[in-house]
């Protein structure tokens, strides 16, 4: 009786903490325009490079001026120094983990990747998806796509209390279960031979006190933010092209 009483206040809490937050994220804000990064990048004589994306608004970049604003493209654009890059992008604003694995996996592997990225788990932590739920369902995501033989680069989740809409003490809830989230990635990660961009690794204090790091909604990322993805993505990301950035 008592483990019953337990395990539904549990679950009565992460219910409660995902209306928090989707009340957050939902209150009213300015209405963004979001953007499909697709493209074809560098000299076609060049050692082709197909990339699938899959994800959530990281990818589709409400708060940007434009697709070549995206950390994707910026990515793209940096490795077509060296290669001929096939930029496939599949990302949903909105997606969470269960979405990507029926909605984007299946068209992203029809488009025989060399490389994927996959940006999810933001909406995960924020709408109270339980972190078993989140695993499974990204276990199954990065299975499929490692089978492709691709090399598959995860996002990791960042430090989620620096999102301007967050207050405290949802703030300091969601920097702790964003962290939970991350260890998910690199664990599944480790399972199938895939990578995690350390995204942690950046200064969570600059982007607390730097709001022009954030769209107008402070909800999205900025040109500014973008900028500092990419260049903490390509950390994670040169090593494992092998200088294609025409640096060796």
């Amino acid at each position: 009786m008592v483990k019953t009483i337990l395990r539904r206040g549990a679950v009565a809490g992460v219910t409660l903490l995902g209306i928090e937050a989707a009340y957050a994220v939902l209150k009213p804000s300015p209405v963004l325009e979001s953007f499909d990064p697709s493209g074809v990048f560098g000299d076609e004589t060049l050692p082709p490079l197909r990339i699938a994306v899959l994800g959530d608004s990281s990818v589709t970049a409400p708060g940007v001026a434009g697709p070549d604003e995206i950390w994707v493209r910026i990515l793209a654009n940096r490795l077509a120094v060296s290669r001929h890059v096939i930029l496939d992008s599949f990302a949903v604003g909105g997606s969470m983990a269960h979405n990507v694995l029926a909605d984007q996996v299946a068209p992203a592997v029809e488009t025989e990747p060399d490389l994927v990225l996959v940006s999810v788990g933001a909406n995960d932590v924020l709408r109270g998806v339980p972190a078993r739920v989140f695993r499974s369902n990204l276990e199954q995501v990065i299975s499929a796509l490692a089978a492709t033989g691709a090399t598959v680069v995860q996002s990791g989740v960042g430090v989620m209390g620096t999102v301007p809409r967050l207050y405290p003490p949802l703030s300091s809830i969601m920097s702790r279960r964003s962290g939970q989230f991350d260890r998910i990635h690199r664990e599944v990660a480790a399972n199938h031979g895939a990578h995690v961009i350390d995204q942690r690794s950046d200064d969570a204090a600059l982007w607390n006190r730097d709001r022009s790091l954030w769209a107008e909604d402070y909800f999205h990322v900025s040109a500014a933010g973008h900028a500092r993805w990419a260049e903490t993505t390509w950390r994670t990301l040169a090593p494992l092209m092998n200088g294609s950035d025409g640096s060796d």
